[in-house]
């Protein structure tokens, strides 16, 4: 194999992720000397973008895998490295041993695949982690800001769904879709409207003066007489909540009077059907914001008493305790929202304020690109072309990209414990200032680093790295006739599926350039909670496609059955018809590890900075912001260019520029040559 050449670089980067990509071409448009490897035969890593042919190969590679061992080993770095002398001035340098855990990222793959042909393995794009764009977000301006995005095209989704009572209900986002949805009544549809028009037409970071921040938003949300439907629209579908809020809020204590100040008793023991029904009185919606807490109690029951009784019977336990304090004493017709009895949010609860920050970005996104255009983009050819085009980018100014090229060890100081360089299998030290790599990767130096800190800095414990469970099929058509890109959301504890999560699908269709023309992608996704993915995903599978023959039919890669294989939920498969659903032609179920951003940044070297992989979410902004951080990190003194404007076109010159300044070379030269410029007509 080659050398590499220059043996010094600014910056060594190791591993094609979204994060690394990010880094590595930051600081090439810095212009530090950037060094870019990978051991795989293409770009992305844990972002990676398969082929059908790769994908079946991979799939048994992580079939046998178990997730990656938390950090806990404390044997230190004296006693765990090698010490060489290779260092430029003769300083001993320790030689930490790499492991080769990159694949441990995704395991447990169960494949179940029916005796059927799918198509060509070409034209084949299978995300190991699919992920969407918001039209607004941190990823468009980065994008934007690097100039990365000639490098790329992108697909809208045609369409946002919750899967509810066996049925998908169209989301709406915008007042205009709210008007238009026929499934939607005009108690429903006026009050969220009401609700997206305060939100969207203040300027306050709380547009809800009468909640906290950090109150939960599913409080806000009851105070506002949202029905159960309309909360989990903006809950699941728009804020993308993965928690059961319900069940979080009612697991918390209601407070007792003598808790509250002496100006929230009388509000907080309301009736909240009472509450509910004053907003829906209003006399217009265009006074929608100010009119929130201005009806009376007595013009608010008028002529309202069967939907006030129907109202509280959808009401859950928490209000009910509310209702029945109330009956002791006198309403009172504030309409505040009720204070959360503990002083911070239960874990996974969405606050106010991460709520109202999630729904503007999306109600931001909606309409970006045509007045009904939805929130989400898609990359063509799979979410690998992400950091192909950083990559790119980073190329472009310079960088030196090596693939196929494994990493033996990294070298360390053996006084600072600072990343001097790295070490490749063929015996080559290629030295540098900084570092960047994925946690995979530096796995072994995060085992061996700890012991190294001051007793004062040790962390108490590494956070435990979270899980998710997550799903590919390929299906034999859409599941919306009509609509190749989709996004479905499946609420929490929906009914027969018994899910503890929300779960996410998105459906993919040749338009995106991701399958054949006769074949859709579905990747579906969720926290884990039970021991593999099957389990957490299958009955989810199965109430949105046909799997019957494919579970009746196939067996798992590793032998282990499938939870409720046999007969997949027959509750969703009699309501909703056959007919109307793809067949699930392969199904692949495996588990990711979501690295946390946590204290192992402390734990290494300060030249180094640790690469997350994908995480959990929908969209791909939080590797735009840690990549940010990650730079921060390794460059404090340098100007990111992240949010610089990308050089236009005066910086890189045209083919007729290039022509004339050719011309006046070889005239400067006394050439008799005549120079013809090139107009594409020839």
């Amino acid at each position: 194999m080659t050398s590499i050449q220059p043996e010094s670089f600014d910056l060594i980067v190791i591993g094609t992720g979204l994060e690394e990509s990010l880094v590595a071409a930051s600081a090439a448009r810095s212009g530090k000397t950037v060094l870019h490897l990978d051991q795989a035969d293409s770009y992305g890593s844990a972002w990676s973008s398969l082929n059908m042919d790769q994908f079946l190969v991979w799939a048994n590679q992580t079939s046998s895998f178990t997730a990656m061992s938390p950090v806990r080993q404390q044997t230190g770095l004296q006693e765990s490295a090698t010490t060489i002398a290779a260092d430029a001035a003769g300083a001993d340098l320790l030689q930490v041993p790499m492991t080769h855990e990159q694949a441990q990222t995704y395991s447990n793959t169960q494949l179940h695949q029916q005796p059927v042909g799918l198509g060509s393995s070409r034209e084949f794009s299978l995300d190991l982690a699919g992920k969407v764009v918001f039209c607004a977000s941190d990823t468009i301006d980065t994008m934007l800001s690097f100039g990365v995005h000639n490098y790329l095209e992108f697909k809208l989704l045609q369409g946002s769904y919750i899967h509810t009572d066996g049925k998908l209900t169209s989301v709406p986002a915008s007042r205009g879709a709210v008007f238009r949805d026929r499934t939607l009544g005009p108690m429903d549809k006026r009050l969220l409207t009401r609700f997206l028009m305060q939100l969207g037409n203040s300027t306050q970071d709380n547009p809800f003066p009468q909640a906290a921040p950090h109150q939960p938003l599913v409080t806000l949300l009851r105070s506002q007489g949202l029905s159960l439907l309309m909360r989990q629209f903006i809950m699941y579908a728009v804020a993308m909540a993965d928690s059961d809020q319900e069940s979080l809020i009612n697991d918390q204590p209601a407070p007792l009077p003598s808790q509250l100040q002496p100006t929230q008793a009388s509000s907080q023991l309301q009736p909240p059907a009472v509450a509910q029904h004053a907003s829906a009185a209003a006399p217009s919606d265009s006074a929608s914001a100010s009119i929130m807490s201005s009806t009376s109690p007595a013009a608010a029951t008028a002529g309202l008493q069967p939907s006030l009784s129907s109202s509280a019977a959808s009401l859950d336990s928490a209000a009910s305790r509310l209702a029945s304090a109330a009956a002791a004493g006198e309403h009172q017709p504030a309409a505040e929202v009720p204070a959360a009895a503990a002083s911070a949010p239960a874990s996974g609860m969405m606050t106010v304020e991460q709520g109202v920050q999630a729904l503007r970005q999306y109600l931001s996104s909606v309409g970006r690109h045509g007045p009904s255009s939805g929130a989400f983009l898609t990359p063509m050819y799979g979410c690998a072309e992400l950091p192909q085009a950083f990559c790119r980018m980073a190329a472009v100014h310079g960088a030196v990209y090596v693939l196929r090229q494994p990493i033996d060890s990294l070298l360390l100081d053996s006084k600072t414990h600072d990343c001097r360089g790295i070490q490749t299998d063929t015996g080559q030290i290629v030295r540098c200032s900084v570092l960047a790599a994925s946690g995979a990767v530096l796995h072994s130096l995060l085992k061996l680093s700890r012991s190294a800190l001051p007793v004062e800095q040790q962390p108490a414990s590494s956070t435990p790295a979270s899980r998710m469970s997550r799903a590919i099929c390929v299906l034999d058509g859409p599941i919306q006739e009509g609509e190749s890109q989709l996004l479905i959301i499946i609420p929490p504890n929906t009914p027969f599926l018994q899910n503890p999560h929300a779960i996410r699908a998105i459906q993919l269709g040749p338009a995106a350039a991701v399958c054949p023309g006769n074949r859709h992608l579905l990747y579906l996704s969720t926290p884990s909670t039970a021991a593999t993915a099957a389990e957490d995903l299958s009955d989810a599978v199965s109430a949105l496609v046909q799997t019957e023959t494919l579970f009746a039919s196939t067996t798992t890669r590793d032998s282990t059955p499938l939870p409720n294989a046999a007969n997949a939920n027959p509750p969703q498969q009699t309501q909703r018809p056959a007919h109307d659903c793809p067949e699930a032609l392969l199904v692949a179920f495996f588990n990711q590890q979501c690295q946390q951003e946590n204290d192992d940044d402390q734990a290494l070297p300060s030249n180094v900075a640790c690469c997350l992989p994908p995480d959990g979410s929908i969209d791909v902004d939080s590797a735009i912001r840690h990549a940010k951080q990650a730079f921060g990190k390794l460059f404090p003194d340098a100007v990111s260019a992240f949010g610089t404007p990308a050089a236009g076109n005066d910086d890189d010159e045209s083919d007729d520029e290039a022509l004339d300044a050719l011309g006046d070379v070889l005239q400067s030269l006394g050439s008799n040559y005549e120079l013809q410029k090139y107009h594409g007509d020839e």
